[in-house]
């Protein structure tokens, strides 16, 4: 079921970057004083931005008529606030290829409906989206080939997709809270990237480290807390010289923490891993060279086809974990 639904990840993430072709994508940039001020919600058509000119201020005859202020330099970049977004006919945020600096921050996105996306991003950096609310879409977030684009502290609910980085190295995802997710609700098909202190409540699946289609090396999954999802935690699939750490897993369908499809060298140190249906931290055939280490892994499982550590593969180590069941009986 695990293989199934990740392969229809893959799939739709296909469906959706072949779909980009008649839509743009967004970005932002680092903190501003523009960020703190409180915008009102006013209904705004979808953005559409895919050249420097469709940059414009709100009330303008052309371009985007989005803009509220900045000049789009790394120090004063344009920020795009306050608007309320419905998205049932086309993607409610799109920005690609342009190199402006830009903030996207406390706008709202509903109602996508078939293939629309919330806010998507394609070949854009230096950018941020913070503080805003996408609900009821196909998928909230959707970043490709981009790179220095965070994503902080936005709330996404009741949307099949949460947030998909694809192609994309060197972003950041941090405090976001994800609830009523129908997929994964952070998928991740890159490198360098970082997963923060976010928040995600049900979903099929937490957080998914992808490296089936292109690299997913030395990105950090650190301190989120992932509860309830239909069938595992966090997994990695074919990914190499990721660090999981700090995070707490608890109550999903499936397991804890999965490392499958060949992944190596991973680092598993820190977690606290409890009462998941299946196994708590599980590493399947051909994955090697991976450490688990000092995490508090309890309640998984049934301890007779599932536990709280099992390994299904050779020539990894676990070591310093406190645990109640364990398969075989050399693990750590």
């Amino acid at each position: 079921m695990e293989i199934k639904n990740r392969t229809t990840v893959v799939v739709l993430a296909m469906i959706v970057v072949g779909s980009a072709l008649t839509a743009g994508y967004f970005v932002a940039t680092s903190t501003q004083p523009e960020e703190t001020t409180v915008y009102p919600r006013l209904p705004h058509s979808p953005i559409s931005i895919e050249e420097a000119s469709d940059f414009t201020p709100a009330n303008s005859s052309i371009g985007c008529a989005c803009v509220l202020a900045g000049s789009g330099s790394s120090t004063d970049p344009y920020v795009i606030a306050g608007w309320s977004i419905n998205a049932s006919k086309t993607n409610g945020i799109s920005v690609t290829s342009v190199d402006e600096h830009f903030i996207i921050t406390q706008v709202t996105i509903s109602d996508a409906t078939e293939r629309n996306v919330g806010i998507r991003l394609e070949r854009v950096s230096s950018g941020k989206v913070s503080n805003s609310t996408i609900s009821g879409t196909f998928l909230a977030f959707f970043v490709l080939e981009s790179r220095k684009v965070a994503i902080v502290d936005n709330i996404v609910s009741n949307s099949e997709y949460g947030i998909m980085l694809e192609a994309s190295n060197s972003n950041t995802v941090s405090d976001n809270n994800l609830n009523n997710i129908g997929q994964v609700s952070i998928f991740v098909r890159g490198s360098d990237n970082l997963i923060e202190e976010n928040s995600i409540e049900g979903g099929f699946g937490g957080i998914n480290i992808d490296g089936t289609a292109g690299p997913a090396n030395r990105n950090t999954a650190r301190s989120n807390q992932v509860r309830h999802a239909g069938a595992y935690g966090i997994s990695l699939w074919r990914a190499h010289n990721n660090t999981i750490v700090g995070n707490m897993v608890a109550d999903s369908a499936g397991d804890g923490i999965l490392i499958t499809e060949a992944s190596s060298d991973n680092l598993i140190e820190s977690n606290e891993v409890r009462r998941n249906g299946g196994d708590g931290v599980v590493i399947t055939e051909q994955s090697s060279g991976n450490v688990v280490q000092r995490n508090v892994v309890k309640g998984n499982g049934d301890g007779v086809g599932s536990f709280d550590l099992h390994s299904k593969a050779s020539d990894n180590v676990w070591t310093g974990n406190a645990f109640e069941t364990k398969e075989p009986d050399s693990l750590e």
